[in-house]
C-alpha cells in the first residue's frame, strides 16, 4: 500500500459497530468534498467477512467512481501485531500501555482477546440489544467460545457457557439452544478432559436433538456419539459405562427415518451419511474389518448421489473420508473412494467456477437486458447450487427474480425468490446468523405476490417483514426504510382490494382482522369499506369522526386507482377447495392452469413457472402466440404410473393427467417430473404458437437459452417453498387458525369510482429503435384463427347467398373438411355469440389486384385492432391472418352480394362444405351462421402499408412472382 506522494488518498476510521453503515456514510461525504481523492482507505475496528467487505467496496467504488479498499481488525492485528509495529501504535496513536516485560501475545490470541473484551462490553450494556435478543444469545455464544480457546480458567469459561445457554433457552431459536448446550459439553470434553460431564449430559442432549427433523442437527448428536467411542477405544471408559449401543440404537432409529423421506434430499442425504459413520464405529469396535471394503464402496454411492445436490455438506463428507484413511491402509476400494472425490470435487470447482464467470456476466448488465440476464442467471444458479457456494447461489436467484420480473414472468420470479429466501434460511439455519439481505428479497417476494393476487403468499411475506424488522439487527436507517415499505404493502393491497368484485369480497370474509393483526390497517379500512361496513370504522376509530362520508370517499378513490391495481388486474389466487384456475400471460397468449383438487395446486403453480420459464427468451426467437387463451386442464388419478400428455388442437388445450402417487416435491422422481413438465411446455409451443425459424428452434432453447438450467429451479421451488413454510402451498384457509371475525358483505356498500388512466407504452415494456419488447406483459394476442383448425379445414373459397329480399345476405366461408369447418365457427360462436356485435372477426375485400384480371380479389379474415380506449392498444398486438385469392370468371356473385349489405347494413356468415362431386352445391351449415355488421372493401392501391391487408398483398404477390 505504497503512495509515493503524487496521489491523493483519503482515509475513514470507525470503531461503529455497524460498520457497513458507517462506510457508506464516510465515503459518501468524502466523494462529496469534491478534492479528487484517487483512492479511499475505510479502516474498521471491527470483524468483518472478506465477502461483505468485497460486496461492498465494489458497491461503493462503482457508485462513486473511486477505488475503495475495506480493512478490518484482521487486517489491524497483522500490520500491528504480527509485524511488531506496538510502538507505533503506542507512541503516534496512544493505543495501549506500555507493559515492562509483559507476555508476548501472538496476532491471532491479540484478535480474540480484543474480540472478547468488546462482546463484554455490548453485552454488558442493556440497551445495545433491544429488540434484537436472538442476536444477544448468538454473541453470548461466541463470547465463550472466545473464552474457550484462549483457554481461560475453566469457572470463567463454564460462567460464559451458563449464560450463553440461558440466553438461548430464553431468546433462541431450536437450533440457538441446540448449539449452546452442545458447545458446553465438546468445550468440557477437548478443553478439560471432563469425561464424566461428556456421559452425564448425554441423555439430556439427547432428547431435544432426537425431535428435530434436521439431519445437520443430529450431526452434533453424531458428534457426541463419536466421543463415546473414542472414549471405550482409548479405554477411557468402558461400553457399559457409555450406555453405547442403547444410545446409538436410537439415534440410527431416528437417522433411518430421515434417510427414507424421498422428499428432502440432501437432508436424506446427510442422514446416510450419519448412518455409515455409526456403521463404521460399530465395525472399528467389533474388529470386523473385512466388512471395511463394503463401507467404501457405501461411501461412494453417497458421493455419485451428492452430485446434484446444492445444500448438501459435501465438502465435510471429504473431510471426513480422508480423516478414515488411517484405518483403509491400500484398500483398493477406498483408494477408489478417493479418487471418485476428486473427480467429483474438479468437477464441482470446475462446474463453479465456469458459474461466477456466468454470474458475473450478468452483474454487468441491467433490466433492459433482461433476457441476456435471464440466460446467464439461468447457467449460473444451477453450478453454483452447492454449499460452499450458498452467497453467490443466493445473489444470482435474487438478480434472476428481479429479471423474470421486469419481463413480466411472475410465477418464474417467484419460484427464483423462493430459492433464494430458502437457501438464505438454511444458512442461517446453520450458522444461527439470519442475513440481513432477507429484508430486500421479502421485498422483493411480497411485490410479486400484489402482481400475481396470489393473497396467500403476501400475508406470510408481511408477516416475516415485521418479524424481521422486530428482530433483525438493522440500522435506524434501515428500519425506516422498513417501516415504509410497509406504509407502501397496506395502500397497494388497499388498492387490489377496493377493485374486487362482489364474488371476489365474498371469499374475504375473514381477512379483515388478518391485515389488521399484521399492521396493515389501511388495507383493513379499504375491505371493510367495500363490504359495506363503514359503521364498524367509525365506531373502532379507524375513520376519525370529523371525517365526512365524502372525505372517506375521495380517499377510498385515491387509494382503489393506484397504478399497482391495475398492474395486477387478474382473479385472486387464494388456493381454496374444490375447482379453481391459475393464469399467466406468455408471448401475450394467456395460459390458464384448471383443476378440480386442491391437491394439485402445488403442480398447476410449477407448471406456471416451468411455462414462463421455457418461453422466457422465446420474443427473441420469433416464437408467436396464434390463439389468445389457452387451457392446461389438470386431472388427478389413479391406475397409472406416469403422467400423460395429449393435446386437442381444436380446443386449444392440453389435457394432463397425473398420478396421484406422484407429488411434485418427490426428489426421487425429479427426472421423470421434470420430463412430463417439458413435455407440456413442448405441447403448448407446438399447439398453440408458431414460428418463422422453426428449424433448430428446440435446439436453441435447450442449450443456447439454457431453458433446462432455468427449469430445474422453478421445479425445485416447491421443496424451497416447503422448506420455508412446511408446506409446498399456501391457502388463505390456513389463517383461519387465528380464529378472526367473520363479516358479511352488506347489500348497500357504497360505490368507488373508477378514473380514467391512459396506458403509457413505457409502462408494459415497450423497446426503443423497434427492438423486441423486454416484457411479455408489452405483448398481446389478438386471434380469431386456431391454425391449426383452419390447417385442417382447408379454406378453398367464398360463396355469397341471398335466401330472400327482405333477409340480408350470406357469406360463406368453403372448406374442405366438415369437422373442422364446423368446428372453426362453433369457436367462433361460443366466443361471440350469433352476432358478432364488436365485429371481433375482421373480414375483408381487397379488389383491382395488380396485374391480376380485375374480377379476381383476396378475402382477408383476421381480427379486429384494439382501438385507443382498449388497454391492448398500448401493447405490440400479433393477429393470425387468413386470406385466400379468389379467381371468379366474373364478380356478378360478389357485387350482388356487396348491393345487399349496402341495403341491409348487416350481413351473415356460415360455414359450406365443398362439394366431392362436380356441378353439386355447397352444403351449407345455416344452425353455426353469425350476424356481422362491418366488411371492409377497398381496391389494393387503397392499402396502407401498416394494414393487415398489407400483409395479405405482400403474401399473394410472392406467391404469384413463384
Amino acid at each position: 500500500m505504497a503512495n509515493t506522494g503524487s496521489e491523493k488518498w483519503a482515509f475513514a476510521i470507525s470503531a461503529e459497530k455497524k460498520w457497513t453503515a458507517k462506510a457508506r456514510r464516510d465515503v459518501r461525504k468524502i466523494a462529496e468534498t469534491e478534492r479528487s481523492y484517487e483512492r479511499i482507505f475505510f479502516i474498521t475496528s471491527r470483524h468483518a467477512r472478506a465477502k461483505d467487505r468485497g460486496r461492498l467496496e465494489d458497491e461503493l467504488s462503482q457508485t462513486y467512481g473511486i477505488p475503495v479498499t475495506i480493512h478490518d481488525r484482521t487486517w489491524i492485528v497483522d500490520e500491528v501485531v504480527e509485524k511488531d509495529r506496538l510502538d507505533l501504535a503506542f507512541n503516534f496513536l496512544g493505543a495501549g500501555q506500555a507493559v515492562p516485560g509483559g507476555a508476548k501475545l501472538g496476532p491471532n490470541d491479540y484478535s480474540r482477546t480484543q474480540q472478547l473484551e468488546d462482546l463484554e462490553k455490548e453485552i454488558q450494556d442493556p440497551t445495545a440489544f433491544h429488540g434484537m435478543e436472538m442476536q444477544l444469545a448468538s454473541e453470548a455464544l461466541v463470547a465463550a467460545k472466545l473464552s474457550r480457546n484462549l483457554e481461560r480458567a475453566r469457572t470463567e469459561t463454564d460462567g460464559r457457557f451458563a449464560r450463553a445457554i440461558d440466553l438461548a433457552e430464553k431468546y433462541g431459536t431450536y437450533r440457538q439452544k441446540l448449539e449452546a448446550n452442545y458447545e458446553h459439553i465438546w468445550t468440557a470434553f477437548w478443553w478439560f478432559n471432563d469425561i464424566d460431564f461428556l456421559l452425564s449430559h448425554y441423555d439430556a442432549f439427547e432428547a431435544r436433538a432426537i425431535e428435530s427433523d434436521n439431519a445437520v442437527d443430529l450431526e452434533w448428536l453424531g458428534n457426541l456419539h463419536q466421543l463415546l467411542v473414542n472414549c471405550i477405544t482409548h479405554n477411557h471408559a468402558s461400553i457399559e459405562d457409555t450406555k453405547l449401543w442403547e444410545r446409538v440404537q436410537r439415534l440410527e432409529a431416528k437417522l433411518q427415518a430421515l434417510a427414507d423421506d424421498p422428499e428432502r434430499p440432501n437432508n436424506r442425504l446427510e442422514a446416510r451419511s450419519g448412518l455409515l459413520r455409526i456403521r463404521l464405529n460399530n465395525t472399528m469396535l467389533k474388529g470386523e474389518l473385512d466388512a471395511l471394503p463394503s463401507l467404501w464402496n457405501d461411501y461412494a454411492a453417497i458421493v455419485d448421489a451428492a452430485r446434484g445436490l446444492g445444500e448438501f455438506n459435501f465438502q465435510t463428507l471429504v473431510e471426513f473420508i480422508e480423516v478414515v484413511g488411517n484405518v483403509a491402509g491400500n484398500d483398493p476400494a477406498y483408494n477408489a473412494l478417493i479418487e471418485k472425490c476428486a473427480e467429483l470435487v474438479a468437477e464441482r470447482t470446475s462446474e463453479s467456477e465456469a458459474a461466477l464467470m456466468y454470474l458475473n456476466r450478468a452483474k454487468k448488465l441491467d433490466l433492459d437486458d433482461n433476457f441476456d440476464m435471464i440466460r446467464w442467471l439461468g447457467k449460473a444458479a444451477v453450478g453454483l447450487s452447492k454449499h460452499e457456494y450458498s452467497d453467490e447461489l443466493i445473489e444470482a436467484t435474487q438478480l434472476l427474480s428481479l429479471a423474470y420480473r421486469s419481463a413480466g414472468l411472475l410465477w418464474a420470479a417467484r419460484a427464483s425468490c423462493a430459492m433464494a429466501t430458502a437457501t438464505m434460511f438454511i444458512e442461517g439455519e446453520r450458522t444461527n446468523h439470519i442475513p440481513v439481505a432477507l429484508v430486500p428479497t421479502m421485498k422483493l417476494w411480497a411485490w410479486i405476490s400484489l402482481e400475481l393476487g396470489h393473497l396467500p403468499d403476501f400475508l406470510h411475506n408481511i408477516q416475516l417483514l415485521n418479524g424481521f424488522l422486530a428482530g433483525l439487527p438493522l440500522d435506524d436507517e434501515s428500519k425506516s426504510r422498513v417501516q415504509k415499505d410497509l406504509q407502501e404493502f397496506d395502500i397497494a393491497i388497499g388498492s387490489l382490494l377496493l377493485n374486487l368484485d362482489e364474488s371476489e369480497l365474498t371469499q374475504l370474509t375473514r381477512l379483515p382482522d388478518l391485515l389488521g393483526g399484521l399492521g396493515l390497517h389501511m388495507a383493513r379500512m379499504a375491505l371493510l369499506y367495500a363490504m359495506g361496513h363503514i359503521e364498524i370504522l367509525r365506531t373502532d376509530g379507524s375513520i376519525p369522526a370529523e371525517e365526512s362520508d365524502e372525505d372517506i370517499l375521495d380517499l377510498m378513490t385515491q387509494m382503489k386507482n393506484q397504478p399497482v391495481s391495475q398492474d395486477a388486474a387478474i382473479p385472486l389466487v387464494l388456493n381454496a377447495e374444490g375447482t379453481q384456475s391459475l393464469q399467466t400471460s406468455i408471448l401475450g397468449m394467456r395460459v390458464v392452469v384448471e383443476f378440480e383438487s386442491s391437491e394439485l395446486i402445488s403442480l398447476a403453480e410449477t407448471i406456471l413457472g416451468v411455462l414462463e420459464t421455457f418461453f422466457a427468451t422465446a420474443i427473441e426467437q420469433r416464437v408467436a402466440p396464434h390463439t389468445e387463451h389457452y387451457r392446461v386442464v389438470l386431472m388427478l388419478g389413479d391406475g397409472f404410473s406416469e403422467p400423460e400428455v395429449e393435446s386437442d388442437p381444436s380446443e386449444m388445450k392440453t389435457i394432463v393427467r397425473w398420478p396421484s402417487s406422484l407429488a411434485v416435491t418427490n426428489y426421487g422422481k425429479a427426472d421423470e417430473i421434470r420430463t412430463a413438465l417439458l413435455v407440456i411446455a413442448a405441447h403448448v409451443l407446438a399447439t398453440g404458437c408458431s414460428t418463422s425459424e422453426s428449424e433448430g428452434l428446440l435446439e436453441r432453447l435447450f442449450d443456447n437459452e439454457a431453458v433446462l438450467h432455468r427449469i430445474a429451479i422453478i421445479i425445485a421451488s416447491p421443496n424451497s417453498y416447503k422448506r420455508l413454510f412446511r408446506q409446498a402451498f399456501s391457502r388463505l384457509s390456513d389463517w383461519n387458525e387465528h380464529n378472526p371475525e367473520m363479516y358479511e358483505i352488506r347489500d348497500s356498500r357504497p360505490i368507488v369510482p373508477v378514473t380514467e388512466r391512459k396506458a403509457d407504452p413505457g409502462e408494459v415494456g415497450s423497446s426503443p429503435n423497434d427492438s423486441p419488447p423486454r416484457s411479455h406483459k408489452a405483448l398481446g394476442v389478438r386471434s380469431v384463427i386456431d391454425l391449426q383448425t383452419w390447417n385442417k379445414a382447408v379454406w378453398r373459397g367464398c360463396g355469397f347467398l341471398h335466401t330472400g329480399p327482405d333477409l340480408p345476405p350470406i357469406m360463406l366461408l368453403l372448406f374442405e373438411d366438415e369437422a373442422a369447418g364446423r368446428k372453426i365457427f362453433e369457436r367462433w360462436r361460443e366466443r361471440f355469440g350469433e352476432q358478432d356485435e364488436a365485429d371481433e372477426i375482421a373480414i375483408s375485400f381487397i379488389r383491382e389486384l395488380p396485374e391480376q384480371s380485375p374480377h379476381h380479389y383476396i378475402a382477408q379474415i383476421t381480427s379486429r385492432l384494439p382501438d385507443e380506449t382498449d388497454p391492448a392498444h398500448a401493447k405490440l398486438v400479433t393477429s393470425p391472418i387468413r386470406s385466400l385469392m379468389v379467381t371468379p370468371p366474373n364478380s356478378d356473385n360478389l357485387d350482388r352480394f356487396l348491393a345487399a349489405y349496402q341495403r341491409f347494413g348487416v350481413y351473415a356468415i356460415a360455414p359450406g362444405i365443398m362439394p366431392t362431386k362436380p356441378d353439386t352445391p355447397p352444403e351449407v351449415e345455416f344452425d353455426l351462421a353469425i350476424q356481422k355488421r362491418m366488411l371492409d372493401v377497398k381496391n389494393a392501391a387503397e392499402v396502407d402499408e401498416n394494414e393487415a391487408a398489407a400483409i395479405s398483398l405482400q403474401m399473394h404477390e410472392r406467391h404469384t412472382d413463384r
